[in-house]
């Protein structure tokens, strides 16, 4: 057991301390921020602070209250109001004003607006002024009853024990945490695995394992090297998941919404007992393959056998979040490529029944036990026989082992 130790420590560091592992580990941040830049400029292009005119012809607007408050990334637009539209045409001409409404007589029964521009009104702006409107309209009831129908319905949906709720204001990361999670948890399985065969090929090419060998068991050497690949793929999760939470403590000040993510112990609960015996089952089959091949570039291309049918879920994701429990999002919950992701994706809509999960478990946990026999006794046949493939029938044959 202590050589099997020893080998996931070496193949740890020879990984995890490279310029190739450094530059994969920050290329996910560095893209979530890239994201969250084309974010922020689609949400600039959307404000402008150039004035806004109206003009009042209903007595509407006749002692104007301010507009609410607005919350970030929104802006505030100044409104200036004009006595005629003649005012209000020089000033747009003259570019200080980006456009102006006119408020006709009868607003207050039609709820008709005129909009005059030369460039159309941004969103943030347009809607500021609907709020501002909507202030004025409710300017003689009381006040705690206009709040309540300025901020709108917030539909909330429970689940029958009470154990989850949903707000339609702020569910919608309630929704997609999981399925992120999941999406990260993949790219950290798939890039350590590209590790791990990648090593097992290039051991074969320049015959290391005639030495190695010698002092360590073909089971003992392939065990280390996956517990190597899972560490691996967790020291990427756990960076990643630093970096979210200290984006996250940063940007709630600005943003409130971020200050009620909370992550739910179903979601914990999966990532214990379905993602990590799918990594364990991923390493495995990828070990598997390296054992198999005869070079790194035959892997690459057999790896598709592997990924593709993870990713099913996701190519069906509009199915099961629209209906969870259907005998369709059952099934892929029970086969073991894709149990992973459609379960998460399921959590984040539904409750999931305890035999489910315990079902999906047991099933991912035996697929990565047998796939971690299989990789040693595919490593043990394949390990001498340099630029030539071992076949798969012969993994399964009897008497493989004494050829």
């Amino acid at each position: 057991m202590n050589k099997t130790w020893l080998v996931a420590k070496q193949e740890y560091q020879r990984h995890v301390f490279t310029r190739r592992f450094l530059f994969g580990l920050l290329s996910v941040p560095f893209f979530m921020l890239i994201l969250i830049g084309l974010i922020f400029m689609i949400i600039s292009m959307n404000n402008n602070t150039t004035p806004l005119g109206y003009i009042d012809q209903s007595g509407l607007l006749a002692h104007p209250q301010p507009a609410p408050p607005v919350t970030p990334p929104e802006k505030s637009v100044p409104l200036r109001a004009f006595a005629d539209e003649t005012a209000a045409r020089q000033a747009l001409q003259a570019g200080e004003i980006q456009g102006y409404y006119l408020i006709p007589m009868d607003y207050r029964s039609s709820r008709k607006l005129q909009a005059v521009y030369l460039k159309a009104i941004k969103p943030f702006p347009r809607q500021y002024f609907y709020n501002f409107l909507e202030v004025n309209m409710l300017a003689g009831v009381d006040a705690s009853i206009s709040k309540r129908i300025m901020a709108g319905d917030e539909i909330i949906a429970r689940s029958l024990d009470g154990s989850r709720q949903m707000s339609s204001k702020n569910g919608w990361f309630g929704l997609f945490l999981p399925i992120i999670a999941a999406l990260g948890f993949m790219i950290a399985m798939f890039t350590a695995g590209g590790y791990l065969m990648n090593a097992v090929v290039e051991e074969k090419e320049n015959r290391t394992m005639e030495v190695l060998l010698t002092s360590i068991s073909p089971n003992q050497f392939m065990s280390g090297k996956i517990i190597a690949d899972i560490l691996i793929g967790l020291t990427q999760i756990l960076a990643w998941l630093v970096v979210i939470i200290i984006a996250i403590r940063l940007a709630s000040s600005r943003f409130p919404f971020l200050q009620g993510i909370q992550v739910s112990p179903q979601l914990i609960l999966l990532c214990l007992v379905i993602l990590l015996p799918t990594f364990v089952m991923v390493s495995a089959l990828m070990a598997l393959i390296g054992a198999t091949v005869s070079d790194a570039r035959e892997g690459q291309q057999m790896t598709g056998l592997i990924s593709l049918p993870v990713w099913i879920p996701y190519m069906l994701v509009a199915l099961i979040i629209e209906n969870p429990n259907s005998p369709l999002a059952m099934v892929l919950s029970l086969l073991p490529f894709t149990s992973s992701l459609t379960m998460l994706i399921r959590q984040g809509v539904t409750i999931l029944p305890a035999w489910q999960i315990a079902l999906s478990s047991i099933i991912v946990v035996v697929c990565a036990i047998t796939a971690t026999w299989l990789a040693g006794r595919a490593f043990r046949l394949g390990m001498l026989r340099y630029g030539k493939r071992l076949r798969w029938r012969e993994i399964f044959q009897r008497k493989a082992g004494a050829a």
